[in-house]
């Protein structure tokens, strides 16, 4: 098993996220307490970090979008960007099985991008058990994780200092986000207006 670290990165100020993401990768390696391999024992567990602004956050978000085959579920607090919603929309229209759980603070906005994607019959669901929902999560198929600070927003793309981390065949980790999603998936609440 191997552990590839790539960046991707415009702001310099940001070069220490990276540095904690490799420790921690390294740690978690050699401790064997997060990462064990796949049943073939050859998949190389993944991990990429980028940060904005400007750094391709958004872009990369989509193109990862773009590869689902099978399932993508989608936590957000604020979900606005237009280009990952095309994305959403258009793995939807392939038969990709798409759910989306939103902060319920989303649900009065007259913009968002939820609209979209529940027309294109996308289930929206908005979870209010919390004082914020403030996960920002992307699950694709069964092997890639994408999360980090960055709301899927204009804003994040080009005026925050965000960062975005995937990983990609960690199973364990994977295992752990997708109950994480179920849980807060059962308490939340289906859009149906």
């Amino acid at each position: 098993m191997s552990v590839r670290i790539s960046q991707a990165y415009c702001h310099r100020g940001l070069v220490f996220g990276l540095a904690a993401l490799v420790v921690i990768s390294t740690a978690a390696l050699t401790s064997g307490a997060f990462f064990e391999p796949g049943e073939d024992g050859d998949k190389s567990i993944e991990v990429d970090a980028i940060f904005s602004p400007g750094g391709g956050c958004q872009e990369r978000i989509a193109d990862e979008i773009a590869g689902a085959e099978k399932t993508l579920r989608i936590q957000a607090f604020y979900f606005t960007s237009k280009p990952i919603t095309e994305a959403v929309v258009k793995a939807k229209k392939r038969g990709v099985s798409v759910t989306v759980v939103l902060d319920k603070s989303q649900e009065k906005m007259t913009y968002g991008s939820w609209r979209i994607l529940k027309r294109e019959g996308v289930p929206v669901y908005f979870d209010s058990k919390h004082a914020t929902a403030n996960n920002k999560v992307i699950l694709i198929d069964d092997h890639t994780i994408i999360t980090g600070s960055y709301n899927f927003t204009k804003a994040a793309e080009e005026k925050n200092a965000e960062n975005v981390v995937i990983i990609k065949h960690a199973d364990e980790v994977f295992e752990k986000f997708e109950k994480n999603f179920a849980l807060h998936l059962k308490h939340s609440k289906k859009y149906s207006g």
